[in-house]
């Protein structure tokens, strides 16, 4: 399903055989992201433009023929420098790129791969045209699988064992070149256990309506000192971390076909054009446009 206005162009692709990538290609001209968090890793080609996204107080400039890697719960934005830009972003479960780092490393960390291990990149930014030409090469079978699904007669549509091995071979070659698997460290301090705490019960309550006081009780942190423990750790105020969890969460409904009036409800938004208008802000698309990807 595609999008396009005068100055934006956006289109996603799922597969029910592939559930742990998400594919989108989006043109932007003008448009600008807040800050925002993803649950998934997020690897973006740019095709054309030249970009700064922020990430932990960072600044990265990515330019056309570039790789952006931008992981799992991190707070970032990403806007263009100037005038407009196109990239494709593959929205990965971390489930998968913590089975491949562990594959390649010779699978001596835990099987069941959500223990200690974890995929990392000394990079955020890279270079390599062979990676780039081989998650390319994915991205195309995914829009001609969804293209051919949309045709009663396609005979050289892109089987589940094409696309899943494109996936396979363009991940382990991002992950072999330029990742490794490490092992996980706990979070360290009495703060930062407060702000995992904080997370944890906006995530059990993301569609109520939390107050300070709760997340202070919850925190043992005064509200004060609450607010500024959390944003020095996440870039966000913990009602604009509550609000991705319930954009998140959206997308994993209308993912699965719900009405876009019950998904509002759900992920605790006041009514559906509050819902339509936060989540255009947050991911640059419609719920109806997210909703009808294929």
């Amino acid at each position: 399903m595609t999008c396009a206005t005068d100055s934006a162009t956006v289109r996603f692709w799922r597969d029910d055989a592939l559930d742990a990538v998400e594919v989108r290609y989006s043109h932007f001209d003008g448009y600008r992201f807040p800050a925002h968090v993803h649950d998934t890793w997020s690897v973006g080609l740019v095709d054309e433009g030249h970009s700064v996204f922020r990430l932990s107080g960072r600044s990265q400039s990515v330019r056309g023929g570039q790789i952006a890697i931008i992981p799992p719960g991190m707070v970032h934005d990403c806007n263009p420098r100037e005038g407009a830009w196109t990239y494709r972003m593959f929205y990965v479960q971390d489930s998968l790129m913590r089975s491949l780092a562990r594959d390649l490393s010779g699978g001596c960390h835990d099987a069941a791969g959500s223990g200690g291990d974890v995929a990392a990149f000394d990079s955020l930014v890279i270079d390599d045209d062979e990676v780039f030409a081989a998650l390319s090469g994915f991205q195309r079978l995914m829009e001609q699988g969804a293209d051919a699904a949309d045709t009663v007669d396609a005979p050289d549509a892109p089987d589940v064992l094409d696309k899943r091995s494109a996936m396979t071979e363009a991940f382990s070659l991002l992950l072999s070149r330029h990742g490794s698997v490490r092992d996980e460290l706990p979070p360290a301090g009495s703060e930062r256990a407060a702000v995992r705490r904080i997370r944890e019960y906006l995530a059990d309550n993301l569609a109520e309506k939390v107050t300070l006081e709760q997340l202070a009780a919850v925190s043992g942190l005064s509200a004060c000192h609450l607010l500024r423990v959390f944003r020095h750790e996440t870039g966000l105020t913990p009602h604009q971390w509550q609000t991705q969890l319930r954009v998140n969460h959206a997308k994993h409904l209308l993912a699965n076909g719900d009405p876009i009036a019950d998904v509002a409800f759900a992920a605790g938004f006041t009514d559906q054009s509050h819902f339509t208008r936060t989540f255009r802000t947050v991911t640059g698309a419609t719920p109806r446009l997210y909703r009808m990807a294929g």
